[in-house]
């Protein structure tokens, strides 16, 4: 009963709000006591320590005091520990792992060009930059594969510095080497080859190899004229390949002939081309001969919100009937 009678009135003690002046009154008491309890021990040492009375005596103070507020001092360290710990598991919930090549597969991909960036930067924007910025820079766009690259790495031929025109100069080599090495094969095969069915793909890929000229800006405005034409009497050859009808309408719309266009497109439906794939070439088409009013009839709003690119589209010309 007694034993139980003493917890309770410990427990009640240390559930009470502990005062600053309750707590410096227990330390005082504390340090009072390892006082007394030192001098206490110093009186039975052994006569030879007699002489060190004085020496033990503040050791054995300091020790026993010491304790005291090591203690202390252990207790907000493992306090703060525990806090630290318990805060950690709190605001650091588990993560599951998440498979990105699967999640990417199932979401539409939007890659943005690279106008946008750092090359197109004019006038003294351009000339603030690096070298080695413009260099880098200069990779990326290459690596890209985008329309025009090398036109815009052409603009860095004049460039300030010195490195940078080399490098522009040696990227651009290499492509057009690329491309002409790719011409001279593939007119090789053409020469040698027998069998219709490769003859047309190889005369396909010819076509393919002088429209790179034009996508990526390899050829300039005198020579575009040039290649189209000679890519439309290799393509005028090739009868029963919708790729090279797609290819065709491309380069008539390149060259604002969007009646041809419009026939060569069609000519890719009937064989086996699906409609939704060439609706955004006829609404150019009809937008190029300003039949605006049929616009609307080429954008398919549940393939084009697929493409965050043509949402300005939808939003231009998806209109109500009523009001057109």
């Amino acid at each position: 009963m007694l034993d139980d009678f003493a917890f309770k009135s410990l427990f009640s003690i240390l559930q009470q709000t502990n005062r600053w002046d309750i707590i410096i009154l227990f330390t005082l008491v504390e340090i009072s006591f390892w006082t007394v309890f030192s001098l206490l021990l110093v009186q039975f040492l052994p006569k030879k320590y007699k002489p060190y009375q004085k020496d033990i005596f503040i050791f054995f103070a300091v020790v026993n005091i010491g304790l005291l507020f090591i203690g202390i001092l252990l207790t907000v360290i493992m306090v703060l520990f525990g806090l630290s710990w318990a805060t950690h598991r709190v605001s650091h919930p588990s993560y599951e792992i998440v498979d990105f090549d699967e999640q990417l597969s199932s979401f539409p991909m939007v890659y943005s060009a690279f106008q946008e960036g750092i090359l197109t930067m004019e006038g003294q924007h351009r000339d603030e930059l690096s070298s080695d910025i413009k260099i880098k820079s200069l990779k990326i766009l290459y690596d890209s594969n985008a329309q025009g690259n090398i036109r815009k790495i052409k603009h860095f031929l004049s460039d300030s510095s010195d490195e940078t025109r080399l490098y522009a100069f040696a990227l651009v080599s290499s492509f057009e080497k690329k491309l002409n090495d790719r011409l001279t094969e593939l007119n090789k095969k053409i020469e040698e080859e027998k069998n219709e069915e490769l003859l047309e793909k190889y005369n396909f890929d010819l076509a393919m190899t002088y429209w790179q000229f034009i996508y990526h800006g390899v050829a300039d405005e005198q020579l575009t004229g040039f290649y189209t034409k000679k890519i439309e009497n290799i393509l005028l050859d090739i009868n029963n390949n919708s790729s090279a009808f797609m290819l065709l309408g491309k380069i008539h719309i390149f060259n604002k002939e969007y009646d041809k266009s419009e026939e060569a497109f069609k000519k890719a439906i009937k064989l086996g081309v699906p409609q939704s794939v060439v609706s955004t070439f006829f609404a150019e088409i009809k937008y190029g001969q300003k039949k605006y009013n049929s616009v609307s009839r080429y954008i398919i709003p549940e393939q084009f919100n697929l493409d965050l690119r043509l949402k300005p589209l939808v939003s231009i010309w998806i209109r109500d009937e009523n009001s057109i």
